[in-house]
């Protein structure tokens, strides 16, 4: 065996180690995008629990939201104010879903809940009249899902309509 020889079978050898980091590598992405994803995920739950909270832990702003949500023109200015810090950050919550369904973060099984739950909420007109106001504070992205939703209860009412008639 001469020098040549060896060479070859080191170059040989190398391009093996390259090949098995590449396979590490690939192993060890995945497995951090998917504790990314998951943490991404917990985030959101949490987020989503945060906003809730305080409906079922507080009875007073769980009266201030059912009458805010069934009549926003007789809140008071501060309650007004209060309402309006609440529908944003429970917008921002949603355009932030949006976001993480867009990019992968969030699966579809997972979107679809989140879909129907803003559906639902923009069943009540107070909800939907708030983002008709205030829809160019978000991402187009949230808007086009909401006018999406609105649409799909619209066309739900009208057949609801005809099949009664």
């Amino acid at each position: 065996m001469n020098l040549q020889d060896l060479g070859n079978i080191g170059e040989f050898v190398g391009a093996i180690g390259v090949v098995v980091s590449l396979i590490y590598l690939t192993q060890q992405m995945s497995q951090n995008t998917t504790a990314v994803r998951a943490a991404s995920f917990n985030s959101m739950v949490q987020n989503s629990i945060r906003l809730l909270e305080h409906s079922f832990r507080d009875s007073e702003f769980a009266q201030f939201l059912e009458r805010a949500q069934r009549d926003p023109e007789s809140l008071t200015v501060e309650e007004q104010v209060r309402w309006d810090s609440y529908m944003t950050a429970v917008y921002r919550h949603f355009g932030n879903l949006v976001y993480q369904y867009r990019v992968g973060a969030l699966d579809k099984q997972m979107w679809r809940s989140y879909e129907v739950t803003l559906k639902n909420h923009l069943r009540t007109p107070s909800w939907a009249d708030w983002y008709g106001t205030n829809g160019h504070l978000f991402s187009t992205a949230l808007t086009d899902q909401v006018e999406r939703a609105l649409r799909e209860i619209a066309a739900e009412g009208a057949e609801a309509d005809s099949i009664q008639a």
